[in-house]
């Protein structure tokens, strides 16, 4: 089909078709392995297209599969939320093992390596905007989890979570000196911490 061909609802679909194959390749490939042709081959679409129609850079496309991503897991929290079967600590270790282990999860978590790279490649103004939209995600998570912003910002539940996010997914690269061999035990210990941690702040009278 030629640029022209394509209708206001063929481009709606192929940006859809972007974030959800681009979301694909990330969460299995990481950003290192996955290159911009590689997501527009598999979607259909020429560079010229994509540049004119959708993102200025691949940093940006993955910015916005971040966010494309953001309902999809609040879903998760949010029907872990409504369960009756399972204490406030489980749920937080939930979402807390199922971002750890993004790979098993098909959610694409930045490395540090990956973190520094879109950084570089993303204009102040648009980082700034990534970031509100982070700290809109942490609000939901804590609003969900009945935690109140008194007890725990959502700018402090970004940082405990990234904290033990970036070095399971991290330290076999960028962090030398952590025995790699034993990452799985310490981000289960830090998982367990956190969650627990994380529970004791739940309004228990909600």
């Amino acid at each position: 089909m030629s640029k022209k061909g394509y209708s206001k609802q063929d481009r709606e679909r192929v940006g859809q078709d972007l974030l959800a194959v681009g979301l694909e390749m990330l969460s299995q490939r990481g950003l290192k392995n996955t290159k911009l042709q590689d997501i527009l081959q598999a979607v259909g679409i020429s560079k010229p297209f994509f540049y004119n129609n959708y993102y200025t850079s691949l940093a940006e496309l993955v910015i916005h599969i971040i966010n494309y991503e953001v309902p999809l897991l609040l879903q998760v929290v949010r029907e872990d939320a409504a369960r009756q079967d399972i204490t406030p600590e489980e749920k937080i270790e939930r979402l807390l093992y199922r971002v750890t282990h993004s790979r098993q999860h098909h959610l694409f978590v930045m490395t540090q390596e990956e973190e520094m790279w879109v950084y570089k490649h993303l204009g102040p103004e648009k980082f700034a905007t990534y970031q509100q939209g982070q700290v809109r995600l942490y609000e939901q998570v804590l609003s969900l989890w009945h935690i109140s912003q008194e007890k725990c910002t959502p700018k402090e539940l970004g940082n405990l979570i990234l904290s033990v996010v970036l070095i399971y997914n991290s330290a076999a690269r960028s962090l030398p000196f952590f025995f790699s061999e034993e990452l799985e035990r310490t981000a289960q210990a830090q998982v367990t911490a956190l969650s627990r941690y994380l529970a004791s702040l739940v309004d228990t009278e909600e």
